[in-house]
């Protein structure tokens, strides 16, 4: 057994014990590796070890104790920032696990992926989700990335794994409010990755914020650009249904941030179909609805690598991939202005709140 201290603003320190994991690969060796290859360790774990790791669960806790692991052996001192909740008539705690390198510059990059996955509910047993898309791909990339970080960073960047997402948003929604005024000034932008597998395409998307600050918009097109550099096809929400403005994302912790800051939300879906609200995730008919969204029977290894072979281990090699040269330009500071200032529909922060609808991610 390992004890570890844990720390966050306003509260006092208290004690964790973490149960031993295997480590993954150690991030002295991020040079002699492919890009992919501790998202994919990552996502196998998780899926086979960690499924059903829903909110107020063993599993959920389990999961916690694993990522804190992970994170010590990529040479880092991650803490926990507690919260509780009203869930279901129980009063229950989960955290956020927060693990940075700090840079010189006073400014910071954050980057958060959520951890859980969708509870069970009257008509759904989810206990052995294995919740491979949603979203073990989005930890498993974003601990791939702070494992290949760089020791030295010009700004502060911090690696974020959110809990109590998937019931509307909570763990990111209290790290959002628990920011000052400074701490908001001083971020750069929120970096947010959910379902990175399923679904026709790959997307960038901005925040909501972006219609309103255009300037904003120019993080999304440096991924864009990473992408098309590297051969990588990605694209944009096209904004075929009004309600999403082209070139924005939607429905899952980049909203507790948006308006707040530059948000870049990444993301594998089909915005082109549906509803043309990105929840449809592809045409592929062998896919029930066209969706894996929180199914038991469709998001784990087996459903995805029976219909998508090599996909699961495609995505995540390409999303490390571009946000590990992201990192980097956004680090040296070589962010251009946006390609081009598009017309958008304005949606005001009262528009956003009231639309919140259920979490896609």
């Amino acid at each position: 057994m390992v004890s570890i201290k844990i720390k966050k603003t306003a509260f006092p320190w208290i004690l964790l014990s973490i149960a031993a994991q295997p480590f993954l690969s150690s991030s002295v060796q991020a040079a002699s590796f492919g890009f992919g290859e501790t998202a994919v360790e990552t996502i196998n774990y998780l899926a086979e070890n960690l499924k059903g790791r829903s909110v107020g669960t063993q599993k959920e806790a389990e999961t916690v104790d694993y990522l804190v692991q992970q994170l010590e052996g990529f040479g880092y001192n991650p803490t926990l920032q507690p919260f509780t909740y009203e869930w279901q008539g129980e009063t229950l705690t989960s955290y956020n696990i927060v693990a940075e390198r700090t840079g010189t510059s006073g400014q910071e990059i954050l980057l958060g992926a959520h951890y859980d996955n969708d509870p069970s509910s009257a008509t759904i047993d989810r206990t052995n989700l294995e919740a491979v898309n949603d979203n073990a791909s989005g930890v498993g990339v974003l601990l791939e990335l702070a494992q290949r970080l760089e020791p030295e960073t010009n700004n502060t960047i911090k690696f974020v794994f959110f809990g109590a997402e998937e019931i509307g948003l909570v763990g990111s929604d209290f790290y959002a409010n628990n920011l000052s005024e400074q701490e908001i000034d001083d971020t750069l932008l929120m970096v947010n990755l959910d379902s990175l597998v399923v679904g026709d395409k790959m997307y960038f998307n901005a925040g909501r914020g972006a219609t309103e600050k255009p300037s904003w918009f120019r993080y999304r097109d440096l991924a864009l650009e990473i992408a098309a550099e590297n051969g990588i096809a990605a694209e944009t929400n096209p904004g075929f249904n009004d309600f999403y403005p082209k070139g924005t994302g939607c429905c899952s912790d980049l909203e507790s941030f948006d308006f707040l800051m530059p948000v870049l939300a990444a993301e594998a879906t089909n915005w082109d179909i549906g509803e043309q609200d990105g929840f449809t995730q592809t045409s592929d008919p062998r896919v029930p609805n066209g969706r894996t969204w929180h199914d038991p029977a469709t998001d784990n290894r087996e459903f995805i690598n029976e219909i998508f072979p090599g996909l699961i281990e495609e995505r995540t090699r390409n999303y490390t991939l571009i946000f590990d040269e992201f990192i980097d330009r956004v680090d040296a500071e070589s962010v251009p202005e946006p390609m081009s200032l598009l017309g958008f529909a304005t949606l005001g922060v009262g528009g956003l709140l009231s639309k919140r609808r259920q979490v896609k991610g």
